[in-house]
């Protein structure tokens, strides 16, 4: 288990993609099958209502953030029309593959690079949900800032990622990191 927890801007979710694919497509030892995302269903601003289609279709929006993330990490020659092929090709060929929570009961998850995005939104019980679905061979990445919750009935000290990270301090199982504001990426109004 890894746990990353930082300001809005510092690369969070960047840092686990990168890693993520370097493992699964680099490593000589190619110790992962596949990088599993999954993001909490929280909405920043008034729900948006029900969404048709499937599950795919539904979790759309929600991977967004995930897909920004990529066109980075992929278009380092800034080949822009190359670049929706390369993530396409990521997600079809099932490298990367996106997944609702919902749906994480009663699962073992193997050889995975699992990242769980924006953490600080899920309960305890939901982060401890899907901590014990991990099998051999995989990672978890918990990913947050919480000073961002988006969740009405959680806070900076009931969220799921807080909890894992004070449940998880000093075991030999997990890493936590914390990123500082003066490492934000993203531009001064980040900050």
């Amino acid at each position: 288990l890894a746990i990353i927890q930082g300001p809005a801007g510092t690369a969070k979710t960047f840092y686990a993609l990168a890693a993520g694919l370097e493992q699964v497509l680099e490593a000589e030892a190619r110790p992962y099958r596949k990088i599993l995302v999954c993001r909490p269903n929280a909405q920043f601003d008034a729900d948006i209502g029900f969404l048709p289609g499937s599950e795919q279709e539904k979790i759309s929006p929600l991977m967004r953030p995930i897909v920004d993330n990529l066109e980075i990490l992929l278009d380092l020659e800034g080949k822009k029309k190359e670049l929706r092929g390369r993530i396409d090709y990521l997600f079809d060929t099932g490298v990367i593959t996106a997944e609702a929570m919902n749906f994480m009961r009663g699962r073992s998850i193997t050889d995975t690079w699992l990242v769980i995005d924006e953490a600080q939104n899920l309960t305890p019980r939901q982060v401890k949900g899907i901590v014990t679905r991990v099998g051999k061979g995989t990672k978890v990445v918990l990913l947050g800032d919480p000073a961002q919750i988006d969740h009405p009935l959680l806070d900076t000290r009931s969220n799921g990622l807080t909890y894992a990270s004070a449940r998880m301090r000093g075991s030999p199982l997990c890493a936590q990191l914390t990123m500082l504001p003066d490492e934000c990426e993203r531009s001064s109004l980040a900050l």
